[in-house]
């Protein structure tokens, strides 16, 4: 997963927070941050032998 631009992506989400679809985008940037690092957990598990 690429961290830069996840930091780049909260910082311009926090910077424009003051509005309801700045709001909307960072809720929206951190789900999508979330989901990534679950399918990250999900692919390495599969990854591993049993």
């Amino acid at each position: 997963m690429n961290t830069a631009t996840n930091a780049a992506a909260v910082r311009t989400a926090t910077a424009s927070s003051n509005t309801l679809l700045g709001k909307l985008r960072a809720l929206a940037l951190h789900a999508l941050n979330l989901h990534l690092q679950n399918c990250a957990v999900i692919a390495e598990a599969h990854r591993r032998p049993q």
